[in-house]
């Protein structure tokens, strides 16, 4: 399954496989998923979908119910005396119900939508990944039926977060763009270089070994003028919140980011920021040692001491 819940899913993918060579990046975007969602497939799919979660591989019925809890939801297959539970043709018909009663108010008059869901119900992510999940994994099952399994392979390192996808090892995957996805929805390349693209809040880059780093990416630093982001302490906040924020956003760089010129680089942006903003010098020294000694998983491979990490951020402290 090629999709991701955010960037730390790639991330962890990717550090799990270990793989010691890279060739290219490629990365593609829905121009607009959303709003070109067709009714008819979109309910043919997710029928088909649900159809498999309660079936066995060979299409006979599995599962007689799922159960909805507070903390986690499962499938049984005798009856339960819940009051949250539901069978397949339950769930079908709720969604079905839910897409055909898509009604937009505009100028005093009401309209049915016909072609395409809104962009701010809780539950259209979801719908959509399904949607194009549903595609993806009969391309992958079409290609391993035709015995074409080195094909089937090239896709191995192919990643989507709803409309955004990633392939990687793979310079043909544009190729099969119009034998993965309907042809109502229109993908664009969005590629920055065969050897670098931006991906959610990463920049990935292919070094000269073939070695795959990767770095925080924020569009926000091309802008020409001053982000204003973060607590100020002088606001009516609690302070124990707003230094959690510091060793939250360590924590995101050091994951996002390989090299360490190039976590200490945001560190230290950031860390010069909240100081300007009425942060203590004393207390976000302390977050950072905080911070070293919870999540040494993530420092470790930068090889340097809780010393040097404080030096390289506060200079003259």
């Amino acid at each position: 399954m090629w999709i991701l819940k955010n960037s730390k899913d790639l991330l962890d993918d990717l550090n799990s496989r270990s793989l010691s060579k890279y060739n290219s990046i490629k990365t593609f975007d829905f121009s607009t998923l959303y709003t070109t969602l067709p009714h008819k497939q979109l309910k043919t799919r997710l029928k088909e979908i649900i159809h498999r979660c309660f079936s066995k591989k060979d299409g006979t019925p599995r599962y007689k119910y799922i159960l909805i809890g507070w903390q986690s939801s499962y499938f049984v297959k005798e009856d339960s005396k819940s009051t949250s539970k539901y069978t397949e043709e339950e769930i079908i018909k709720m969604l079905e119900f839910l897409i055909d009663n898509i009604y937009v108010q505009c100028g005093g008059r009401v309209f049915q939508q016909t072609i395409g869901i809104p962009m701010g119900t809780n539950c259209a992510p979801l719908l959509a990944d399904l949607f194009l999940h549903s595609y993806e994994a009969d391309f992958i099952a079409d290609l391993l039926k035709k015995n074409e399994k080195h094909l089937a392979r090239s896709f191995n390192l192919s990643f989507r977060y709803i409309d955004d996808v990633l392939s990687l090892n793979n310079p043909r995957f544009g190729d099969y763009l119009d034998h993965i996805y309907p042809k109502e929805l229109e993908i664009k390349d969005t590629t920055d270089s065969a050897r670098s693209a931006s991906y959610l809040d990463l920049l990935l880059e292919i070094d000269e070994e073939g070695k795959l780093m990767t770095k925080l990416y924020d569009k926000r630093d091309d802008f020409s003028f001053q982000i204003v982001n973060f607590p100020f302490l002088c606001g009516n906040i609690p302070s124990a919140p707003a230094y959690g924020v510091y060793i939250s956003q360590l924590i995101r760089y050091a994951r996002a980011c390989r090299k360490y010129t190039d976590f200490v680089y945001r560190a230290k942006l950031l860390t010069d920021k909240l100081l300007k903003q009425g942060y203590a010098v004393n207390r976000l020294r302390s977050s950072l040692q905080k911070f070293y000694g919870r999540h040494h998983e993530l420092v470790d491979k930068y090889g340097v001491t809780i010393s040097n990490m404080r030096n390289d951020l506060f200079p003259l402290s």
